[in-house]
């Protein structure tokens, strides 16, 4: 097979290249890149404070400042925002994960000011989170969490996710609970957001159709006013294996939702996670992966099976979602206990090895079609502290062997931990 690196003449290729670091003087890391093929640019403000940094009574904060940040500001009131960035057919988002927020406003080079001045009022603590739009925003949240219970593959991930998870900050809901937002007092939003928003735990990332030095120059104008203070370290990420247990949900669906898996290893352990990558491609991704043939195309256990490696800063997980009928599910749970346990006493071919590698490939160098996806993939990789497995990925995920995948499994897999969303008895 010829590799996609020779196809596209990607060998050389750094997700790095290109971008400028900069490190203000207190403590705000800005990358800035160059890219003049089309009139675009992605001004984005990654922080480093997502749900596991949350506690049991703001659970969901993270998220909710997610929804307000937006709505208005010191010298943006409510609405402005929106108008501003659409008057220049611009495009503002934001997302919450476990492990960081992040905002971005894609927009034509002649918006790159205003756009880089309304994410410089969030990052300078300037949102005014007006009382009555904050009060609208709340219950927007607290009706999107009971219109998620209504949906099978959200109720069955995040039990699972509970079930993997009892002691880490990670059985937090990114969306937090109705008893949680709901007692939620806007004191208590502004001083998370005065607590995490602070230079030294956020980074700008600026790419596309500017002047770097120039950007550098206003940037440093701008951002370099802001004022640093300690962040509390993020600690007791990773959680201790328990035996293994099936839980069984009753809900109004037609066919039984299923997912199983084990905890995997933290980020740090960064030998395993190209095994695990290239594991659940073996075993889950495409027509050709060894559960779709055995389960859907063989023995016609399942409508839809996938497997996916979960890579955080704590422990991961490794994990095996299907759709089958009820009867199913105890066979579809061994058969795929049977599939890991070959991994572990039988032979990968190294044509099924290589055909992985390539398939993680071209999806990684699809990340960086766009001067979105850079800087976003970009920003992810700071949050974790990990450039340097940025840079060597795709080195890595070549030297991986079958051995390595068996040590992986040896190692973590313990058991499989089991949610099923079934229908109801009638």
């Amino acid at each position: 097979m010829m590799s996609l690196l020779s196809i596209f003449g990607l060998a050389g290729f750094s997700p790095l290249a290109g971008f400028k670091k900069t490190v203000l003087k207190n403590g705000m890391t800005v990358y800035v890149k160059e890219d003049h093929k089309l009139p675009l640019v992605t001004v984005q403000l990654w922080i480093r404070a997502g749900s596991i940094d949350e506690t049991t009574k703001t659970n969901g904060i993270s998220h909710i400042l997610e929804h307000m940040l937006f709505k208005g500001t010191e010298k943006y009131p409510l609405g402005e925002i929106s108008r501003v960035v659409e008057s220049y057919g611009g495009y503002i988002n934001a997302a919450t994960s476990k492990e960081f927020t992040y905002y971005y406003i894609d927009i034509p080079t002649e918006g790159f000011e205003d756009a880089l001045s309304i994410i410089c009022e969030l990052a300078g603590q300037k949102a005014t989170f007006p009382p009555e739009e904050l009060d609208r925003e709340l219950k927007v949240i607290l009706e999107e969490i009971k219109r998620s219970q209504d949906h099978p593959d959200h109720v069955m991930f995040e039990n699972f996710n509970k079930q993997l998870y009892s002691q880490t900050p990670y059985k937090w809901e990114i969306i937090g609970t109705n008893e949680t937002v709901s007692n939620m007092t806007r004191e208590e939003i502004i001083a998370y957001y005065k607590k995490f928003y602070v230079p030294n735990n956020m980074y700008l990332l600026i790419a596309g159709d500017v002047k770097a030095p120039a950007v550098k120059k206003t940037v440093t104008k701008s951002f370099g006013t802001f004022i640093s203070s300690g962040v509390t370290k993020r600690t007791d990420l990773i959680e201790t294996p328990k035996a293994p247990v099936t839980e069984r949900i009753k809900k109004d669906v037609q066919h039984a939702y299923f997912i199983t898996g084990f905890l995997g290893p933290e980020l740090e352990q960064e030998k395993y996670q190209y095994a695990g990558d290239i594991l659940s491609i073996i075993l889950g991704s495409g027509r050709s992966s060894r559960l779709n043939r055995n389960l859907y195309e063989e023995k016609q256990l399942v409508y839809t099976v996938g497997c996916s490696y979960y890579t955080q800063l704590g422990s991961g997980m490794f994990l095996v979602s299907a759709l089958c009928e009820t009867k199913n599910v105890e066979k579809v749970q061994q058969e795929i206990s049977n599939e890991l346990n070959k991994v572990i006493n039988e032979k990968i071919t190294p044509q099924e090895i290589e055909k992985a590698k390539e398939l993680i490939k071209s999806s990684w160098y699809y990340q960086f079609e766009t001067i979105n996806n850079q800087a976003q993939t970009l920003g992810y990789w700071l949050i974790v502290n990990k450039l340097d497995f940025l840079e060597n990925y795709i080195t890595n995920i070549d030297k991986v062997t079958h051995k390595d995948m068996k040590k992986f499994l040896t190692v973590y897999y313990t058991g499989l931990t089991t949610t099923v969303v079934e229908p109801e008895e009638k």
